[in-house]
């Protein structure tokens, strides 16, 4: 039968963690997906009665063949039941399963229920040329042997991982989004200058006081690639099986990296576990988990990390939704908060409404006239900030200009062939010692006076980068709010940290970016 009626499905599969591979990092090339693929084409070329049938193929790549829960497998199973499917070709047994007891299943009742030919490559094994005795029990042989293997190197890739975690060595298939593996020392991570920014803006984010839904919605409006965007453009990782998919942000990525320690420079390993060879991938006990501190640069600062986790808001099962309590509004006299009176539009010191000779005594400030002053305020920040916005682009030409040590480091490099001149004089006998010591002391204090500038100058590189992240920060928040007209929750918690009200027609403002406003302003 050469027709196209006739289906014949092509199944490959590579484990994530590289099971198919040698224990000690030694890729078999010939289990790689590409070679199982040009090993089965091979296949069908050299077989004519396979030339004009219709090929179709199956692909799990990152998947162990103890777990037979792979997307692709399930999907051609799913064409087998529902009579799409003629032949199932495959490298090895394998690549099928690992569990021999699961094979003879699909092999000697499934398969031939169904009517499927299966075909696997290097095995010798035809189900078309079944009537052998001995095939049934070469085919259970081979697969208790694979099955012994894959628990053999469970038990030993449990034992050096709990090994290397404790060493404070990466272990993981892919380097965590932010990271690469280091080309010296593929245990070890090096940060990815590439994305790096992009951990560091949602940390300051978060920080910042948005949620994590907030900053999700900034990243994809603001067009940056997802982690598994990112690694399909690089071509990293196994994120290729969702290329026809939108994998944008998502509000829990944002939290796992908010959430994980790695950032920070500290190395957490055995966060999750398989319970038992064909079991799960489940999490473990945090209790369980192996932390070891300073194992890799940080892309953020460990104060900086915990300060984040504190933002997160705890919720407890059965009790209500937490309230978002942001509220900047103080009393000037006694420094208490505002609240909110029953009816919600006046602004009251419940100091002074118990204490009615206090200065704030009875003191109640319209809510809707207080948000309006700060928001005009805010407003007018904007204004300034983005016009100097303008100002300082095109003084940014004449900054890096002046804070360019190249000059200075070429000067100092003159200066130390000229030292290397005169001891070859001195030891020529063309200078005395004392007239060497002279001209080198003299030299070296020029050295002296040349790197305490590009000291200097680095220092001031330094603070300038400080500054500039925030001044970055403050940029992307303000082109974002820039056209809003009311002072929301939200908007209170980024810019404002203080407003002191002395009465309904005095009130003193603190924002978050005092220091940037004040810089803009020419006060620092």
């Amino acid at each position: 039968m050469n027709d196209k009626s006739y289906v014949v499905a092509l199944y490959t599969r590579m484990s994530k963690e590289d099971d198919d591979v040698g224990l000690y990092g030694n890729k078999d090339e010939s289990n790689s997906i590409t070679n199982q693929r040009m090993l089965l084409y091979d296949y069908l070329n050299m077989h004519s009665e396979f030339q004009n049938y219709e090929v179709l193929e199956f692909c799990d790549d990152g998947f162990s063949g103890k777990r037979m829960d792979r997307p692709q497998f399930g999907e051609m199973m799913d064409c087998v039941r529902q009579g799409k499917i003629n032949c199932i070709i495959v490298k090895d047994f394998s690549r099928i399963c690992r569990d021999y007891i699961e094979i003879g299943n699909y092999l000697e009742q499934l398969f031939p229920f169904m009517g499927i030919r299966f075909i696997a490559v290097t095995d010798n094994y035809d189900s078309k040329d079944g009537g052998k005795e001995t095939a049934g029990l070469e085919v259970a042989f081979k697969n208790f042997i694979a099955d012994f293997y894959s628990r053999d190197t469970s038990k030993k890739l449990r034992s050096t991982r709990s090994e290397m975690a404790r060493e404070g060595k990466f272990a993981s298939a892919n380097a965590p989004y932010g990271y690469l593996k280091s080309p010296e020392d593929k245990h070890k991570l090096i940060v990815d200058e590439e994305v790096a920014p992009v951990i560091r803006k949602i940390f300051e984010l978060k920080l910042a006081g948005l949620s994590a839904k907030k900053i999700t919605i900034m990243l994809n409006e603001s067009g940056i690639p997802s982690p598994a965007q990112y690694a399909l453009q690089k071509k990293r990782g196994m994120d290729w099986r969702r290329k026809n998919a939108i994998s944008g942000w998502d509000g829990t990525k944002v939290v796992d990296i908010l959430k994980d320690e790695r950032y920070a420079g500290n190395m957490v390993s055995l966060k999750r576990t398989l319970k038992g060879i064909y079991g799960k991938d489940t999490p473990t006990d945090k209790e369980k988990w192996v932390r070891v501190e300073n194992t890799h640069e940080g892309i953020v600062s460990y104060e900086d990390f915990l300060l984040t986790q504190e933002t997160f808001k705890v919720y407890q099962k059965g009790q209500p939704k937490e309230i978002d309590r942001t509220n900047a509004f103080e009393c000037a006299h006694c420094g208490r908060k505002l609240s909110l009176s029953r009816d919600r539009k006046k602004l009251i010191c419940r100091y002074g409404e118990v204490n009615p000779q206090a200065v704030c005594g009875m003191a109640a400030y319209s809510d809707t006239k207080l948000r309006e002053t700060v928001m005009a305020a805010l407003r007018w920040h904007f204004e300034q900030f983005l016009q100097w916005e303008q100002l300082r682009q095109m003084q940014k030409v004449k900054e890096e200009a002046d804070l360019d040590t190249t000059l200075l480091e070429r000067s100092i490099a003159n200066l130390e062939k000229k030292k290397t001149r005169l001891y070859e004089k001195y030891r020529e006998d063309d200078l005395s010692r004392d007239e060497y010591m002279v001209h080198r002391d003299k030299v070296n204090a020029e050295i002296e006076v040349l790197q305490n500038k590009v000291r200097a100058i680095e220092a001031r590189q330094m603070m300038n980068q400080k500054g500039n992240a925030r001044i970055d920060l403050l940029s992307e928040l303000v082109h974002q709010y820039q056209d809003a007209r009311n002072l929301t929750k939200e908007l209170e918690r980024i810019f404002v940290e203080q407003v002191l009200v002395y009465d309904a027609e005095h009130i003193k403002i603190k924002w978050k970016f005092d220091d940037v406003f004040a810089a803009m302003l020419g006060n620092g």
